[in-house]
C-alpha cells in the first residue's frame, strides 16, 4: 500500500509570492491531452522481463530495489538515534524550519513500522535531511543498504589498473576539474587526497561493474557522495546511485539520454504551450538540460553544497526521470527572462545553460512532483518520441544543408580559371638586363630630343 504523500508534514511549498507561478500552470494544465499515450513505458529491464530475456546482474538489483510499502527495520533491528540538534555540524546555522525539520526527521524514526514510502518523502519534502550528519545516516537506507558500517575495501590504490587506461586518464582529468566540490579551506595535501578518494570511488564502481561506461559529469556525482560518505561508506552508495539512476547516462552511447530530455518539451507542451513554441522557432532542442539531468545538478552547483545536498535528498527519494520535470519547471518559472532574450538558438541556449542562484527550489521542487503525479512518463512517451524524431528530421536537414554548401564550394573551386596576364614579348632574364634596357632607352631619347631641337 503505497503512502499518501499529502499525510505527512512539510511538503507545501515554502510561503511567499511567486511571479508567474509554475504550480498554476501545473495545476491548470489540461489533464486529457493526448490520451493516445497512456499505457507505454520506457523501462527496459521490464521489456526484456515481460520477453523472458535475461537480465544483467544491475537490472537484478533494480528489481530488489524496496518498494514504498517495505519497512524499514527488519524484526529486532534498532533504529539509528539521530543526535542531538546541538551535536549536529554548525548548529548555529539552523533555521527555525530547518530545525523543526529535523525534530520530524528523529519522531518519524522511532517508529518501528516506518517504510520506505516515508522516508523518501522525508526526503523529498521541505529541506530534506537538511544535515550531513543525517544524511550519513539515511542515504544508505534510502538505498536499500544497511545502517553498518561496512568492512574496508581494500585494493583501492590499484584499482585503476584493472579498467582501461584512456578511460583513467579521462577520469583524472575530470577529477582534478572538481574541487570546486571540496571545502574552501582545504589544503593541497587535503585537496590531493580528495582527489585520490574520488578517482578511487570511480574506478571501483566501474571495475566492479564491466558494462558501466563513465561519462564526463559522473565525477561530479561522486564528489558529491564522498563530500556527504566519506570513502568507504561511499563506495557502496555511489554504486547504488550508478545502478537505480543513472545507468542510462553510463551506456556505450547517450541515445537514450537523448531522447529522454524530450520529455522537457512533451511536458511543456502541457504546461507552457506558449513557451514550447518560442524554443522550437528558434529551433532550439533540450540539450541545454544535459549536464544538469546526468549530474543531479551537482555540476551547476558545485559551490552551493548545502542546495546540493539537499537535491540529492529530493532525487534519491524520486524516481529516475524526476530531474526532468525539475527542469521543466525551472524553464517555465523562467519565461519572463526567456521571452526577454534575443529569439535566437545562441542568446536562448546560453541563458537556459546558465541557471540562477536565487532560485526558489522549495517551491519548485513541489511542483515538479505535482507535475509528476499529473503527467507520469508513461502517460506522455509516445510524444517524447515524437518530438525526438523531429529532431532527428532536423539534424538529418542540417547535415543534407551541410554537405550541399560543401559541395557546392568543391564546384566552384574546381571551375576557377587562372586569369591571364599580358606578357612581355621577349625573356627577362634579370634586373640588370632590365637596368641596361632602361638606360639604353633614356639614352636614346636624350639623343633624339637635342638633334631634333625640341627644348
Amino acid at each position: 500500500m503505497e503512502t499518501d504523500e499529502d499525510d505527512l508534514p512539510l511538503v507545501q511549498p515554502v510561503p511567499g509570492p511567486l511571479d508567474n507561478s509554475v504550480g498554476e500552470l501545473v495545476r491548470n494544465a489540461p489533464s486529457n491531452l493526448r490520451k493516445r499515450n497512456i499505457g507505454l513505458g520506457l523501462s527496459e529491464a521490464s521489456k526484456r522481463t515481460e520477453k523472458g530475456e535475461s537480465t544483467p546482474e544491475s537490472d537484478a538489483r533494480l528489481n530488489s530495489f524496496p518498494s514504498d510499502a517495505t519497512k524499514i527495520w527488519g524484526d529486532g533491528e534498532i533504529s539509528p538515534r539521530i543526535p542531538g540538534i546541538e551535536v549536529l555540524e554548525s548548529p548555529e546555522s539552523l533555521t527555525a524550519r530547518e530545525r523543526m525539520k529535523i525534530n520530524i526527521v528523529r519522531g518519524c524514526l522511532s517508529k518501528p513500522d516506518l517504510t520506505f514510502g516515508e522516508l523518501r518523502l522525508l526526503g523529498c519534502s521541505s529541506e530534506g535531511f537538511v544535515n550531513d550528519d543525517i544524511r550519513r545516516m539515511l542515504w544508505p537506507r534510502l538505498l536499500g543498504l544497511s545502517d553498518r558500517e561496512p568492512d574496508p575495501v581494500n585494493g583501492l590504490d590499484t584499482v585503476h589498473t584493472k579498467i582501461p587506461n584512456e578511460v583513467y586518464q579521462q577520469i583524472l582529468k575530470d577529477v582534478v576539474r572538481s574541487t570546486s566540490h571540496f571545502p574552501q579551506e582545504s589544503t593541497e595535501d587535503e585537496t590531493t587526497a580528495l582527489e585520490n578518494e574520488m578517482t578511487q570511488m570511480i574506478c571501483w564502481v566501474l571495475h566492479r561493474h564491466k558494462k558501466l561506461n563513465y561519462y564526463q559529469g559522473y565525477n561530479d556525482v561522486a564528489a558529491t557522495v564522498l563530500m556527504v560518505m566519506g570513502l568507504q561508506r561511499g563506495l557502496q552508495v555511489l554504486e547504488q546511485i550508478s545502478l537505480r539512476f543513472l545507468q542510462r547516462f553510463m551506456e556505450a552511447t547517450m541515445e537514450k539520454v537523448n531522447q529522454e530530455l524530450f520529455f522537457i518539451f512533451a511536458l511543456l507542451e502541457r504546461v507552457h504551450p506558449t513557451l514550447l513554441q518560442h524554443l522550437e522557432n528558434v529551433e532550439l532542442f533540450p540539450h541545454f538540460a544535459l549536464a544538469e539531468y546526468t549530474t543531479w545538478y551537482a555540476h551547476k552547483y558545485s559551490e552551493h553544497r548545502k542546495l546540493l545536498h539537499r537535491l540529492f535528498d529530493y532525487f534519491l527519494g524520486s524516481p529516475p526521470l524526476m530531474p526532468l520535470y525539475l527542469s521543466t519547471v525551472i524553464v517555465a518559472h523562467r519565461s519572463t527572462e526567456i521571452f526577454n532574450t534575443t529569439p535566437d538558438m545562441g542568446h536562448t541556449h546560453k541563458v537556459l545553460c546558465t541557471l540562477p542562484e536565487d532560485l526558489p527550489f522549495e517551491n519548485l521542487l513541489v511542483d515538479a512532483k505535482d507535475l509528476y503525479r499529473k503527467y507520469p512518463p508513461d502517460s506522455i512517451e509516445n510524444d517524447v518520441r515524437d518530438y525526438d524524431n523531429k529532431r532527428r528530421r532536423k539534424e538529418q536537414e542540417w547535415k543534407r544543408a551541410a554537405e550541399k554548401n560543401r559541395q557546392e564550394r568543391e564546384r566552384r573551386s574546381r571551375l576557377q580559371v587562372a586569369v591571364p596576364h599580358p606578357r612581355l614579348p621577349y625573356r627577362v632574364g634579370s634586373y640588370r638586363t632590365i637596368a641596361v634596357v632602361t638606360v639604353l632607352a633614356l639614352g636614346i631619347y636624350a639623343f633624339l630630343k637635342s638633334s631634333s631641337g625640341l627644348n
